[in-house]
């Protein structure tokens, strides 16, 4: 039937190997189990140990037992990593240091300014969890104290944000003296060091992330974060409404911060506008990435676990807006198990129950198309 159509010259070995696919699996099951790839790959292997080539099969020996004798010793070495096995590239592997994620750069030592190191020191007390229960604890004392605050939710967030900081550090500090409180919530209590180090690059999540200034041939400098937020319609709104809203923006700085026995890493990213920065096209995202980012400069900060990666595809070379795209980390797959996977077999297929039906009369023929002649 395809000859009809195709030249001999399309016939070649894959072409041909493409009929029979098929009908293998469904008489013999997955490839898998019956294919000789993995034989002849460790093959490849065997042969790299070959040194002399007088005595093939004593190196492979003496190789093979020499690499079994360091696997076993290696399970006893702490950080011994395995032989033979490849390190994910994304893995976040133990760094000495008390911090999620890891640096993929050289370091540099910055200074921050006082208001820089009071914002980022917000957004770590605001995503933390042991410090949630203190959140709770200081908008009730602000109800409480002030008829004004319990009317208005906006002006209560706003005076929270402003005083929570320095009201948890005495609050912190008076409950040490009673009974003991841990180095994790102790230490958040306090301002982190204005000595910092900043990156160009840094892993967490299995994410490999790059500022926009040292990016070449990537795209590793998009971040998006889906966060709860309270949504006003104008500054005069007593009823604000909490919803969760997408963020999009391009990664500027990694800053991670001291806090003296432990670290936290933020992105610091210009962010597009979600008034006018953000909108949707034909079930498309669209994002302005040059225009209307003043909305977060006093607010750039985000925690790095919280980041998520997304790609840029501007629209055409005149223009601002950008199309966002997704893709999950190197090395994850999503495999979503059907019922039919579940309950299938390796096993081969039983021939017997097919329903074959040899017809030599019948014509496989198309009746939509009219039939072409070739002519020698």
């Amino acid at each position: 039937m395809l000859e009809r159509f195709f030249p001999p010259s399309f016939f070649d070995v894959m072409v041909h190997l493409t009929i029979h696919l098929g009908r293998e699996a469904r008489l013999c099951g997955p490839v898998q189990y019956r294919w000789m790839y993995p034989f002849e790959r460790y093959m490849k292997v065997l042969k790299g140990y070959v040194m002399n080539r007088a005595r093939p099969e004593g190196c492979m020996a003496e190789r093979y037992l020499a690499e079994e004798c360091a696997l076993l010793c290696s399970k006893y070495i702490k950080q011994a990593a395995d032989i033979g096995s490849r390190n994910a590239r994304n893995e976040e592997f133990e760094n000495g240091l008390l911090l999620e994620g890891r640096p993929i750069s050289q370091g540099k030592r910055i200074i921050l300014t006082n208001e820089m190191l009071q914002v980022a020191h917000r957004q770590v007390l605001f995503n933390m969890a042991e410090v949630q229960p203190y959140i709770e604890m200081h908008l009730d004392e602000l109800r409480h104290s002030n008829r004004r605050l319990l009317k208005n939710e906006t002006l209560l967030q706003k005076k929270h944000v402003e005083s929570f900081g320095t009201w948890l550090d005495a609050k912190i500090r008076a409950e040490e003296m009673v009974h003991n409180v841990s180095n994790t919530l102790k230490w958040l209590a306090r301002e982190p060091s204005r000595y910092a180090v900043s990156y160009s690059g840094f892993v967490i999540n299995g994410l490999r992330f790059h500022t926009k200034e040292f990016e070449k041939s990537r795209q590793d400098s998009g971040v998006s974060l889906e966060a709860t937020t309270i949504c006003i319609s104008s500054a005069r709104d007593n009823t604000p409404v909490t919803g969760k809203v997408a963020y999009y923006g391009v990664l500027r700085e990694v800053i991670v911060l001291s806090y003296h026995e432990f670290y936290i890493a933020l992105f610091k990213c210009d962010w597009a506008s979600i008034v006018n920065g953000i909108k949707l096209d034909d079930g498309f995202t669209l994002v302005n990435l040059h225009e209307g980012q003043s909305q977060f400069e006093r607010d750039p900060f985000i925690l790095a676990s919280q980041a998520k990666q997304v790609f840029y595809s501007r629209e055409d070379e005149t223009s601002s807006w950008y199309v966002v795209m997704k893709a999950p980390p190197k090395g994850f797959q999503d495999l979503e198990i059907s019922d039919e996977m579940e309950s299938g077999t390796s096993t081969p297929f039983d021939v017997s129950r097919l329903d074959y039906d040899d017809n030599e009369d019948e014509q496989y023929v198309r009746m939509d198309v009219d039939g072409m002649f070739f002519d020698e």
